[in-house]
């Protein structure tokens, strides 16, 4: 089998899926956008755990896009599903629960799909503001352990109740528990009591802003 040929028809997919726009072709299969260009571009394969999830989910004849040969059982791309669906970006960042590290970068490394109804009902979020972070230290635990990854609503800058957030500061991306003190000050608190808590002042406010709030955590088992 042509990796040439098999990125030829992979495109054909792409490009009848989302108009070839292999950013938006990543989103709603659950990739990276990067994997996606290197498998267009026959540098990189798919899994065929992949390929079954696109025979299930859009009736792609994995058939015809493997050699090329067209069965009668599917066809080479189907429509959009109408589907419930909120992707929400996994950032190639991680935020500390100890004492701070440096965004480096925030390329978007995968994508993880949620129901609109769970969001909704269970967290109390829309999709159009939500993002994926790792956690690294164990400052936050019992809450929140090493290499969690936490749902963010990074539209939720405010704090108006105690809650967790994710805090920047002079040390880096931080999760932390906020709460709000009188005269717009804000109570930094580290749930594993060996860790110190301090108090960020109105006026240190602006030079360490809320990232977002953390509203649900997954973690392996």
């Amino acid at each position: 089998m042509s990796s040439s040929a098999f990125a030829r028809r992979f495109q054909l997919v792409v490009d009848q899926l989302t108009q070839g726009n292999k950013k938006q072709f990543a989103q709603l299969t659950g990739k990276s956008a990067s994997h996606i260009y290197k498998i267009c571009r026959g540098v990189s394969r798919p899994s065929m755990a992949y390929l079954e999830s696109l025979y299930q989910e859009y009736r792609v004849d994995l058939t015809w896009l493997l050699t090329g040969e067209q069965s009668d059982s599917a066809q080479p791309t189907g429509a959009l599903p109408s589907k419930d669906l909120v992707y929400a970006p996994m950032f190639d960042v991680q935020a500390s629960a100890g004492m701070g590290t440096d965004v480096q970068a925030e390329d978007i490394s995968d994508y993880f799909a949620f129901t609109k109804s769970f969001l909704s009902s269970q967290l109390g979020v829309s999709g159009e503001h939500l993002a994926f972070i790792s956690i690294r230290g164990d400052s936050m635990q019992p809450t929140l352990y090493d290499g969690d990854r936490v749902l963010v609503d990074i539209s939720r800058k405010v704090v108006q109740n105690e809650g967790l957030y994710l805090l920047q500061t002079d040390d880096g991306l931080m999760a932390k528990r906020l709460k709000p003190l009188k005269k717009n000050s804000l109570q930094v608190t580290s749930d594993n009591p060996e860790y110190p808590s301090w108090v960020i002042q109105a006026d240190e406010r602006d030079n360490n802003p809320v990232a977002g709030r953390i509203m649900w955590c997954a973690r392996s088992v």
